[in-house]
């Protein structure tokens, strides 16, 4: 494996997990000294959030609420970058062809939203397709997908490994401004027309994505095309 695309869930980006995100950079810059291409890209998180709690409160359109996600999701780009040192490629990227820019400079390109109605989710997929990224990894919540949702369903079972349409039957997703999950029905479009192999791993636990960019298939939730 030498390309990857990574989705860091924003729920990363908040005081109490700061050693956690330490972590996940120290990992990523190992990997790309032992010559992994990556690109990564981050969602809003709590900021977003509670600044479209905010713009819908005050009777904002959808699409300014989308704007302010956006907004919210450069800046934890920026704390993630930050980390990654001269690793990283600056600016943070606000359109497609920036992340491929800094691909081609061998740099680690790491963004947010790009445009209102598109989830990182779907710019993650997007951004896979067109590096032909041979993984994406998705570091969310969860230890991978279930059958039914593990926060309300004790009896909830890990699917270790499924394909695109056994996903498509699992979720059940909302365009609404920062409540994408796991995927939306646009990224899930995008995985299914791209044929990526996608696998789910729980963002809070370092040792999975370090697993995976090892090669293993040990953790998480893997899809084929």
């Amino acid at each position: 494996m030498n390309r990857v695309v990574i989705k860091l869930t924003g729920k990363l980006f908040s005081p109490e997990n700061v050693k956690v995100l330490m972590e996940i950079a120290e990992i990523v810059i190992e990997y790309k000294k032992k010559g992994l291409k990556m690109a990564v890209v981050v969602g809003g998180g709590e900021t977003a959030r509670r600044y479209i709690s905010m713009a819908s409160e005050a009777g904002v359109s959808l699409g300014w609420q989308d704007i302010l996600g956006i907004g919210a999701s450069r800046l934890n780009a920026m704390l993630f970058s930050s980390l990654l040192g001269d690793y990283a490629y600056y600016p943070i990227p606000t359109r497609i062809e920036e992340f491929i820019h800094a691909w081609n400079l061998n740099k680690i390109a790491v963004g947010g939203g790009l445009q209102p109605g598109q989830s990182n989710n779907a710019v993650a997929a997007s951004l896979a397709e067109l590096l032909n990224a041979e993984l994406l990894i998705n570091a969310t919540t969860v230890d991978g997908v279930y059958d039914r949702d593990p926060r309300t369903d004790p009896n909830a079972r890990l699917l270790k490994e499924l394909t695109v349409k056994e996903l498509k039957n699992v979720l059940s997703q909302s365009y609404t401004p920062g409540k994408y999950e796991l995927l939306d029905p646009i990224a899930i479009s995008i995985i299914e027309r791209a044929k990526l192999s996608v696998v789910f791993i729980n963002a809070f636990k370092p040792y999975m994505l370090k697993s995976v960019l090892s090669g293993e298939r040990v953790y998480g939730s893997w899809v084929s095309p």
